[in-house]
C-alpha cells in the first residue's frame, strides 16, 4: 500500500505539471494601446490666439488698434453674455471681418479645449 501512495503521489505531481503547462500562454507580444489625452487648451490658445487675443486674455495696445472690437477674455462680465456655443462657433466659423474662423486648422476637441480655457483668464470681480 505505500508503493500505491507514491505512485499516486507522483500521479497527482505529474498531472499538475502537464495542466500547469497547458494552461499558461506563451508571453504575447506587446499590445500598442491608444492613450487618449485630453487638449491642453491653453497649449492650444498660446499656439493660435495669444498674437491677438495676448499671453493672459488682455488684448495687447496694437491688437486693440487694429482690431476695434476684439474681446478682452479678463473682463470679469465677458463671459456673462457668451454661450459656450457661441464661442465654439466664433472660433471655428470666425467672428466679424477680423477674426478668422480656425475650423481647418483645429478640430471639435481643440476649440472646445480652448473655449473652456478661456473661461480661466477671466478675472474674478
Amino acid at each position: 500500500m505505500n508503493n500505491r501512495l507514491v505512485t499516486l503521489g507522483f500521479t497527482v505531481v505529474a498531472v499538475g505539471a502537464v495542466v500547469m503547462y497547458h494552461n499558461s500562454a506563451p508571453a504575447a507580444a506587446p499590445v500598442a494601446v491608444a492613450v487618449v489625452q485630453a487638449v491642453d487648451g491653453k497649449e492650444v490658445y498660446l499656439k493660435t490666439c495669444k498674437e491677438c487675443h495676448g499671453v493672459l486674455g488682455a488684448p495687447t495696445k496694437a491688437s486693440q488698434r487694429k482690431y476695434d472690437k476684439i474681446p478682452d477674455f479678463t473682463t470679469p462680465d465677458y463671459f456673462k453674455t457668451k454661450k459656450q456655443e457661441e464661442l465654439i462657433e466664433a472660433v471655428a466659423k470666425g467672428k466679424g471681418r477680423d477674426m478668422k474662423g480656425f475650423a481647418e486648422k483645429l478640430n471639435k476637441e481643440e476649440i472646445t479645449a480652448v473655449v473652456t480655457y478661456l473661461h480661466t483668464l477671466e478675472k474674478k470681480a
